[in-house]
């Protein structure tokens, strides 16, 4: 019967060790080893030679006054979005002066929720695209530019809809 102190399992030492990747021996590529290049293709020595990881491409800087704008035209095309989504809300005002036949209400319907909600929608895919391309660190302040335009285009077709239905 063995001793209760002794261990179970015991694993060698040599297993702890790591080991640091082969260097390569090329001037001209580097990350590639002699016994990689050496081997030909589709040989089984190839699957077993150590592979150098490849060397990662450094990450661009972060652009701090893109992100200050970023952030400032956000706010403002957030308060250009409010107020997009009420001057479409004063839009059903237009049917005032309807007769029960005189006007086209599904048009003018469509048109209203164009103007309405036509802005938030912009809004939310101009803040996530804006989110996306700040974390690749590409330049975004075009986007809520963009945004912007979008936003008074897609108000004004609303607009243009309920004005056809009267």
């Amino acid at each position: 019967m063995s001793d209760p102190k002794d261990p179970v399992f015991r694993m060698d030492p040599s297993t702890f060790r790591v080991q640091e990747p082969p260097r390569a021996e090329h001037a001209d590529v580097p990350g590639e080893t002699d016994t990689a290049s050496e081997a030909p293709e589709g040989d089984a020595a190839e699957s077993e030679a150590p592979v150098a990881p490849r060397p990662r491409k450094p990450r661009r800087p972060l652009r701090w006054a893109d992100l200050i704008v970023s952030i400032v035209l956000f706010l403002l095309l957030a308060a250009a979005a409010v107020t997009a989504s009420i001057f479409g809300a004063f839009l059903t005002f237009a049917s005032d002066s309807c007769s029960a036949t005189g006007c086209n209400f599904n048009v003018m319907t469509i048109g209203i929720w164009v103007a309405v909600l036509s802005p938030w929608v912009v809004f939310l895919v101009a803040l996530a695209g804006s989110i996306v391309m700040i974390v690749l660190r590409r330049i975004s302040f075009w986007i809520p530019i963009t945004a912007f335009v979008l936003i008074v285009a897609l108000w004004l077709i609303g607009a243009v809809l309920v004005w056809a239905g009267t």
